[in-house]
């Protein structure tokens, strides 16, 4: 089976987690640039249910992050994992691993 693999960082951990996947053998992945923010961020905070007090409120208290994701065999998975910690050590970040069931490739 493939699992998805995303590996959600600070954006100045960016470096570690790419050449951590990389020693694991990892050819390909991509990346995504996102605003995130942990439970204890938005503890306290009551955000109006409009849209652009919402995304004022995200903008102003969000952090950079990435997400680094990659398809990769399940075999493979604790091994890559192991790595990717041991590099992040001390940092904060957020494992996925999402089961595959299909690939379809349309044209």
């Amino acid at each position: 089976m493939k699992v998805h693999l995303r590996v959600f960082v600070e954006i100045e951990n960016l470096g570690k987690a790419m050449n951590a996947l990389s020693d694991a053998g990892i050819t390909g992945f991509y990346i995504l640039e996102y605003k995130g923010m942990s439970p204890q961020d938005w503890k306290g905070f009551s955000i109006k249910e409009d849209p652009k007090s919402a995304i004022t409120m995200i903008r102003d208290h969000a952090k950079d992050a990435i997400l680094v994701c990659s398809v990769v065999d399940e075999e493979r998975v604790d091994k890559i994992v192991e790595l990717v910690q041991e590099a992040l050590k001390g940092e904060k970040y957020t494992i996925l691993e999402v089961p595959i069931r299909r690939i379809i490739i349309g044209d």
